[in-house]
């Protein structure tokens, strides 16, 4: 994309009190009922075309609403295609490819002239006050650099969207597609036929209707009697070829009848998936003729309502495409089915509490740079983190190392409590490996996502230390180390340069090994003290080994976990579950 609003920040507007939102080409925002996220699209595209608000509008009246927006990659080629005037407008307060634009509104019901658009000024003489109101020509700049925004809202404007065109709804869109070259092939023989319409209808038309003559003449007759001096004549405009084409609508047809009918017949399924057609198609044809002039602010609410989950995939795709073709897409979700693990880190999640009113969470792309520079180790734990989209749905996070947790964790959590993981708006996320268990939990920490990791016994050996969690020195290390040193010999444990299992040249892999160590009655206590200091840092260390030897399992393999959760489904904990009062204590742990 060539140019689009990179950030929005929004003052006194409905229910934001103050906050800034990053945007990127493809702009999931993921919250809650009643969060805010409409209100956010509104504030878009208030900000780039002005409307008089409303007391509703203002989240306190007597306070301005204020919007300021930067708009990215206004580069030289840019600025190249733009007519000159516009050029001239812009170029003056563009630094580093960006131009900063800020809408204010003072009080409820303002006149269109008292809303004021300020540019940030880069060489302004007082640095504490750079902006300056309504420098000449910058509204109609900004107009060809972002024509109207499409707004489709979640439950009301489906009809309206694709039965009414106007400039802003998506059949407009469609057909400013196709009027100019549908203008370039027929438009000579339309106007032949215009003409010939304004002949009969106009009032000066050289073949007028006899009908339209015959009034004239009868009013005229009447009027004489106060006006001797006034004519009338009847006048029917003809329409230019551009208004024809804002009669533009759909028409519904199907197998049962011959007659097309309004999309309002339609249910609000019907509806929306002709809306969302509309768009895919749009996306289609921008692909094949694309406009770099321009950037289009696509600004939806929950595109996936209404339709079935093949649906949203398709929608999903299109919308994916637009945002690569000339349209800049944000939306409202509460689907994980509209957010890939691509689009995971620019998502924002949206809340709202009584002191704040609407506000954002860290994204992932913000937060991941706050606690690592190595630039490989973020790409991994970017990548390990956002191929799962549930964090980005959920209130708490659960780490976990390995797929059992993964398969088996949700059903023993319900039948521990009597309730889903989803009602208590948990998540249940799969790490790529322990190595990065300190970091994901910092990065989802610094999300404001509470997180909870469940990692096997290795972890307190191989990781704890380097992760900062444990001292290399700590007695209860040290003491499991040498009663491996002990024990490994006799029973087929080959033991790395750093005293621990390794599955090199051994009878037994470093997972049995481990499982084995934890079964020693001597060195119980000190696995039992690691396990007490982990859990400070809210960690939970399997204190057998892994969670397979907790539940009694023999294999980490699908059908093992399937039969598993229909025994626990089929019987009390105690019956389906070894160790049920460790796996019980662990639900209570994470509950807290």
């Amino acid at each position: 994309m060539a140019h689009k609003l990179s950030d929005f920040k929004v003052e006194n507007f409905k229910s934001i009190v103050s906050q800034t939102f990053e945007l990127s080409d493809y702009t999931p925002l993921i919250g809650y009922n009643n969060a805010g996220k409409s209100n956010i699209l509104s504030g878009i595209k208030w900000l780039l075309r002005r409307s008089s608000l409303s007391a509703d509008s203002f989240n306190q009246i007597g306070i301005p609403v204020s919007m300021e927006g930067t708009i990215d990659g206004i580069d030289e080629d840019l600025l190249d295609l733009l007519p000159q005037n516009h050029r001239n407008s812009i170029e003056p307060y563009i630094v580093a490819n960006q131009l900063k634009i800020k809408r204010v509104q003072n009080n409820p019901n303002d006149t269109a002239a008292n809303i004021r658009l300020f540019v940030h000024n880069p060489n302004a003489a007082d640095p504490n006050n750079p902006w300056i109101a309504n420098p000449n020509g910058i509204d109609n700049a900004l107009n060809v650099l972002f024509p109207e925004p499409i707004h489709i809202g979640a439950m009301e404007n489906s009809e309206d969207d694709v039965s009414k065109s106007r400039a802003g709804t998506t059949i407009g869109k469609l057909l400013g597609e196709i009027i100019e070259p549908i203008e370039n092939q027929y438009g000579e023989d339309i106007r032949q036929m215009l003409d010939g319409l304004k002949g009969l209808l106009d009032a000066d038309g050289v073949d007028r209707a006899v009908e339209l003559t015959e009034f004239d003449t009868a009013v005229n007759e009447k009027i004489d009697i106060f006006f001797p001096d006034v004519n009338i004549k009847l006048h029917i405009p003809t329409p230019e070829l551009k208004e024809v084409f804002n009669k533009g609508t759909i028409k519904v047809y199907e197998p049962h009848s011959q007659l097309g009918r309004d999309v309002s017949s339609l249910g609000h399924g019907a509806q929306r998936s002709v809306q969302m057609a509309l768009v895919r198609h749009l996306a289609e044809l921008k692909r094949a003729a694309q406009n770099h002039v321009t950037t289009t602010l696509l600004l939806i609410d929950e595109p996936e309502l209404y339709l079935h989950p093949q649906a949203i995939e398709v929608i999903r795709d299109a919308l994916k495409r637009l945002s690569t073709q000339g349209y800049q897409v944000v939306f409202s979700t509460h689907s994980a089915m509209m957010v890939t693990h691509e689009d995971v880190a620019n998502a924002i999640l949206i809340r709202k509490n009584l002191p704040l009113g609407t506000y954002k969470r860290q994204t992932l792309k913000a937060a991941i740079p706050q606690v690592t520079i190595d630039a490989p180790s973020q790409l991994q734990l970017m990548f390990s983190l956002s191929n799962s989209t549930n964090i980005l749905f959920s209130e708490k996070i659960i780490l976990t190392e390995g797929k059992t947790e993964l398969r088996i964790l949700p059903a023993i959590f319900e039948k521990v409590t009597g309730s889903t993981l989803g009602i208590h708006k948990y998540a249940v996320v799969r790490q790529g490996g322990v190595a990065s268990t300190r970091k994901s939990m910092m990065v989802l920490n610094t999300m404001d996502l509470p997180t909870k990791a469940i990692v096997d016994l290795d972890y307190a050996f191989r990781n704890a230390v380097g992760d900062g969690y444990l001292l290399a020195a700590d007695s209860d290390l040290l003491a499991c180390q040498q009663h491996l040193a002990q024990i490994a010999l006799a029973n087929g444990i080959a033991l790395e340069a750093d005293g621990y299992p390794t599955n090199r040249n051994s009878s037994m892999s470093a997972s049995d090994a481990f499982a084995f160590l934890a079964n020693q009655p001597v060195i119980q206590p000190n696995i039992n003290n690691l396990h007490i200091k982990l859990l400070g840092e809210n960690i939970w260390l399997w204190k057998r080994g892994a969670i397979e030897q907790h539940l009694g399992i023999h294999g980490k393999a699908e059908h093992v976990w399937a039969n598993f959760v229909s025994h626990l489904k089929a019987n009390p904990l105690n019956v389906a579950v070894a160790d049920h009062a460790e796996i019980t204590a662990c639900v209570n742990w994470l509950l807290i």
